[in-house]
């Protein structure tokens, strides 16, 4: 089973899912996909029930959705929008069935796997350049808007401090991914605002910040709430080092971004504390 299973996956799809625009006619890939899709749906509760037999699968899926959510073949400029639409919604399923096949069952899986989705999901959490092709009327960039947003979704909802074991088995690398990458979202957003004077930033990068500021303030919600046992100390010191970049963007001209960056800012207000007594003088 599993010798049939990772050839199919490493030899059958995964070679027309990473030429995805560069295969000869554009219905290979679509065709490959559509069998992922199958294959996956009957394969990943097997592999989950016999995890010694399917071991060696996991790092060529890994690489299988890497090649294909990040191909390296951009879509040709004749691409009509209609069918970039069709092709993003297709990418989102692809993170959909990662969200809801994978990730709820990562205790069954190897760590290294989940790291590698992670890294993947953290990457296409910021609007992601396909191509030049697409330009949207307010910015310089085509954008795959539902496919950042819908990584994004799925590092947020996973960054929430649960009870369940096989859950909680992926939180920590959630909730990391979700800080830098909230960190470094933040950062660029203050610089670019800054270069660009008095002209204001692209729709979709205020979007983009606004929808990043709420999601800080919901994760600092949702740590706040968990027991202090949960929650690691190196969560906490990546939050709050998150606190002077926030206080960057209070320079923003957007009404959106502020009003979003005020609540976020007001969540700290609880983790602010008095030095300890035998801290006196910057000792």
């Amino acid at each position: 089973m599993y010798t049939e299973m990772e050839q199919r996956v490493n030899l059958t799809l995964r070679l027309p899912l990473g030429l995805k625009y560069d295969c000869p006619s554009a219905s290979t890939w679509m065709q490959a996909v559509n069998s992922a899709f199958c294959i996956l749906a009957v394969g990943l509760p097997v592999a989950r029930k016999h995890p010694a037999e399917f071991r060696g699968m996991w790092s060529e899926l890994a690489s299988m959705f890497e090649d294909f959510l990040f191909t390296k073949h951009p879509s040709p400029p004749t691409l009509s929008m209609e069918d970039f639409q069709r092709d993003e919604a297709i990418d989102c399923k692809m993170v959909h069935l990662i969200r809801e096949d994978i990730l709820p069952y990562a205790s069954s899986v190897p760590s290294d796997f989940v790291v590698r989705i992670m890294d993947l999901l953290n990457r296409g959490s910021i609007h992601s350049a396909v191509s030049d092709t697409f330009v949207d009327t307010d910015s310089s960039r085509k954008l795959r808007e539902d496919f950042a947003r819908t990584c994004f979704e799925t590092l947020l909802q996973f960054s929430f401090v649960s009870k369940k074991g096989e859950e909680g088995s992926v939180t920590k690398i959630a909730v990391l991914s979700l800080l830098q990458r909230c960190q470094e979202v933040v950062k660029k957003y203050v610089d670019d605002e800054r270069l660009s004077g008095k002209c204001p930033l692209p729709r979709p990068r205020l979007a983009e910040i606004t929808a990043v500021l709420k999601a800080i303030t919901t994760l600092l919600q949702s740590l706040k709430k968990a027991p202090p046992n949960n929650v690691e100390t190196g969560v906490w010191q990546q939050a709050i080092q998150l606190y002077p970049a926030l206080v960057d963007c209070t320079t923003s001209a957007s009404p959106q971004v502020t009003r979003a960056l005020k609540d976020a800012l007001h969540e700290y207000r609880d983790l602010l504390a008095a030095p300890s007594a035998h801290v006196q003088n910057g000792r």
